[in-house]
C-alpha cells in the first residue's frame, strides 16, 4: 500500500473518530442537562466518560472484537487466480510503476501534500501543548521542592480529624510553603498536601478542617490523575473546541462534587464559605496547574450554593443501573460489532462462507522460512500440482494475495516482515480428495489456503469498505494492438489430464515479469491486469471486454532504473545524467501500454472491499 492510500486511510479513520467523539459530547451534554438535580459527581462521571472517548477510537474496539471472533472462511469476489508462473526480481517489479502512476494522478499528490501539511501543523500544536504542560509542572515542582515538611501544628491536627471524617487512612505528608498560593494536593501516586504557612493565622480550626476535607476529597476521587488525562487529551486534540469546553464543565462539576461532600460531612456551611473566601483573599499568585486546590469554578455561584445548602437528589438504584449500562454499552457495542463482523465475513456480493467450508482441506501443510538461492536472488515460484500447491521464495504478502484474491492495496495492516521475509510453503490434500481437488476452479484452490493460514499462523482479519484509487484497463483510441495466440492452452496443473476451462480468467497462459518488461504467451487480459496492479500499486480491473488469449511483450523504463555507468550515455564524469537522445528513448508504463498494446489505464476512485489483518504470527522453522 502506497503513501496516498495510507494517508487517506488514516485521515478517514481520524475524521470518523472525531465525529463519533463529538457526538458523545452532545450526548453527555443532554444527559447532564437532564440530571441537574442529581449529585455533581454523577454529572462529572458523564463528562469524564465523554472526555475519555477521545482517547478510545471505536475502530480500535471493533478490531479488538474482530480478534475474538472465530476465523472466517469465504471466497472473495473477483478473485485473482494465479497460474504456474515465475516472477523474477519481484521486489523491484512491485514498485516500478508507482511513480508513473503518481505522475498520472497529480490530484492524489496534492492530497498527500495537504495531509502532510496537516500532520506537521498538528505536530507543532502537540509539541506546544506538551511544552506548556511541562513548564507548568516544573513550576509546581519547584514550589514543592522549596517547601518544608510539617510535623506539628494546627494543620496536622486538623488533617487527622479530616482524614477520620472522610475515611482516608493512609498517611498524607504536609508541606508548608512560603508562597502565597491556595492549599492543594500535588502528585498522583504519592500525593502531598501543600499548605501556605502564612494562611493558618487567618483561619480558625473549623475553617481549616472544612478546607482539608475538600482537599482529601480530591485525593479520594483521584482528581490529579484525571487532570493528567485531560492534559493528554488536550495535547492530542488541541484543535477541537469541545475539549476546552468540556474541561470547564468538568472543573465546575469537580469542585461542586467536593463541596457537596464537605456539606455532607460538616454542618457548618458558613465556616466553609468563609474559609474559601479567606483563601481567595490570601492568594497573590495564580493557582498551580498541576495542583488540585479549593478555589476553582465560579466563586460567587459556589458561595451562594453553599450558603443556601442546596440539596441534591440522590440516584435511585434504577438510575444508577441505567448509567452503568450506558457506560458499558459505549465500550461493548463496538466490541460486539467487531465480533459479529468477524464471524459473518459478509461479502458485498453476498458470497457465503459455506462455499469455503465445503471445499476439501489440505491434509499436510508446511510453512517455513526460505533458504533457497532463488529466494535470495528475488525469484519466486508458485506451482499447482494435481494434489496440492507448492510455493517457493514468496513473501507472505503474496500468499495472502493469492488466498484472498485481491491486490496489495486491498491488504491493510500487514506487519513489515510479511512483505520482506520469504517463505516456502507446500500443501497437499489426501489421496481421496485429489480427484476432487483437480476439478476445482483456481479461485477455490486458492481459498483453501485460508484455513491453513488461520490454523498455522493465527490469521485473524475483517473486511472494511474504503474509497481507494482503482485503474480500469480499457481499449485505447485506435483499437487494441494484440495478437491472438495460436499455441494450445497450457493446463492449469502441469501433468493434469483435466482440459483447460476457457472460463478460467487466467488459465492456459504463461507470463514472465521482470523490471521494465512483461512477456506473455497465451495470456488473458485478466492476467495483464493483475501484472499491472503490481506495477502501479493499485487494483487494475479488466474493462476492455476482450476475453481471448494473446501473445505480447510490454517494455517500458522502470522508475527506479539505474543511471548509466561512467563513460556511458551520460558522458564522462556525469554518471547520474543521460544525454538528450537516451532521455528521449525512455517510455513510461502508461505510454507503453497505449503505444505497444493499444490499451489504456483509466484512473478513478471507488469504494472497494479491503482485508484488514488484525493478527498474524510469524512462521517458525518446522
Amino acid at each position: 500500500m502506497n503513501s496516498w492510500s495510507f494517508g487517506s486511510g488514516i485521515a478517514a479513520t481520524l475524521v470518523a473518530h472525531l465525529w463519533q467523539s463529538t457526538a458523545m459530547v452532545l450526548v453527555a451534554w443532554l444527559m447532564t442537562a437532564a440530571m441537574r438535580e442529581s449529585p455533581a459527581r454523577t454529572r462529572f462521571f458523564i463528562w469524564l466518560t465523554a472526555y475519555l472517548k477521545f482517547l478510545i477510537p471505536f475502530a480500535l474496539l471493533t478490531r479488538l472484537g474482530a480478534r475474538w471472533a472465530p476465523p472466517t472462511r469465504h471466497v472473495e469476489m473477483q478473485r485473482v487466480v494465479y497460474t504456474v508462473m515465475e516472477v523474477f526480481n519481484e521486489p523491484f517489479a512491485r514498485g516500478t510503476g508507482i511513480a508513473g502512476a503518481w505522475r498520472q494522478s497529480s490530484g492524489e499528490h496534492l492530497r498527500l501534500s495537504g495531509l502532510s501539511w496537516l500532520a506537521i501543523l498538528w505536530a507543532c500544536g502537540f509539541v506546544v501543548m506538551i511544552v506548556r504542560w511541562a513548564l507548568q509542572w516544573a513550576r509546581a515542582r519547584r514550589v514543592v521542592r522549596d517547601a518544608r515538611a510539617a510535623c506539628l501544628g494546627r494543620e496536622i491536627r486538623a488533617l487527622e480529624r479530616a482524614q477520620e471524617i472522610v475515611g482516608l487512612r493512609r498517611a498524607m505528608p504536609v508541606l508548608l510553603t512560603p508562597a502565597a498560593i491556595e492549599p492543594g494536593i500535588f502528585g498522583i501516586l504519592r500525593p502531598v498536601l501543600l499548605w501556605p504557612e502564612h494562611l493558618s493565622p487567618q483561619l480558625d480550626d473549623l475553617q481549616i478542617e472544612t478546607i482539608l476535607i475538600h482537599e482529601l476529597e480530591h485525593v479520594r476521587r483521584r482528581d490529579n490523575l484525571v487532570s493528567a488525562l485531560q492534559a493528554l487529551v488536550e495535547a492530542v486534540f488541541w484543535f477541537h473546541p469541545a475539549v476546552y469546553w468540556m474541561r470547564s464543565r468538568m472543573s465546575e462539576e469537580r469542585e461542586r462534587a467536593c463541596d457537596e461532600r464537605v456539606m455532607e460531612h460538616s454542618g457548618h456551611p458558613e465556616k466553609y464559605a468563609q474559609g474559601i473566601l479567606a483563601v481567595c483573599a490570601f492568594c497573590l499568585e495564580p493557582p498551580l496547574a498541576c495542583v488540585a486546590g479549593v478555589s476553582g469554578s465560579d466563586l460567587k455561584k459556589r458561595v451562594l450554593r453553599i450558603m443556601s445548602q442546596h440539596s441534591v437528589v440522590g440516584l435511585s438504584i434504577g438510575r444508577k443501573a441505567t448509567l452503568a449500562m450506558a457506560a458499558l454499552l459505549v465500550i461493548m457495542l463496538p466490541v460486539g460489532f467487531g465480533v459479529v463482523r468477524g464471524q459473518s465475513g459478509a461479502r458485498p456480493d453476498g458470497t457465503s462462507s459455506d462455499t469455503a467450508n465445503n471445499l476439501p482441506k489440505y491434509e499436510v501443510a508446511s510453512i517455513k522460512p526460505s533458504v533457497s538461492s532463488d529466494a535470495k536472488s528475488g525469484m519466486s515460484r508458485m506451482l499447482l500440482m494435481p494434489d496440492g500447491m507448492k510455493i517457493e521464495g514468496v513473501p507472505l504478502q503474496m500468499v495472502l494475495r493469492v488466498a484472498f484474491g485481491v491486490e496489495d492495496d486491498r491488504l491493510v495492516g500487514l506487519p513489515s516482515w510479511a512483505r520482506s521475509s520469504r517463505y516456502d510453503m507446500e500443501a497437499k490434500v489426501s489421496a481421496d480428495d485429489a480427484p476432487r481437488f483437480e476439478k476445482l476452479k483456481g479461485e477455490e484452490r486458492n481459498a483453501m489456503l485460508l484455513p491453513v493460514l488461520e490454523e498455522r499462523m493465527g490469521l485473524k482479519y475483517h473486511h472494511e469498505t474504503r474509497e481507494l484509487p482503482v485503474y480500469n484497463l480499457i481499449i485505447a483510441r485506435g483499437g487494441a494492438k494484440l495478437t491472438e495466440s495460436k499455441s494450445p492452452p497450457l493446463p492449469l496443473i502441469p501433468g493434469s489430464s483435466k482440459p483447460t476451462d476457457p472460463k478460467e480468467p487466467m488459465a492456459g497462459g504463461r507470463m514472465m515479469m521482470s523490471p521494465g518488461r512483461i512477456e506473455a504467451e497465451g495470456a488473458t487480459l485478466e492476467m495483464l491486469a493483475h501484472g499491472l496492479s503490481a506495477q502501479v500499486g493499485h487494483t487494475v480491473a479488466n474493462k476492455s471486454g476482450l476475453t481471448g488469449r494473446y501473445d505480447y511483450t510490454l517494455e517500458w523504463t522502470p522508475d527506479n532504473a539505474s543511471p548509466p555507468p561512467p563513460g556511458g550515455p551520460g558522458g564522462p564524469g556525469l554518471p547520474g545524467k543521460m544525454d538528450a537522445s537516451n532521455e528521449a528513448t525512455q517510455v513510461s508504463l502508461f505510454t507503453a501500454i497505449q503505444e505497444q498494446l493499444g490499451l489504456k489505464l483509466e484512473s478513478e476512485k471507488g469504494k472497494v472491499d479491503v482485508i484488514v489483518i488484525d493478527h498474524i504470527d510469524q512462521p517458525s522453522p518446522n
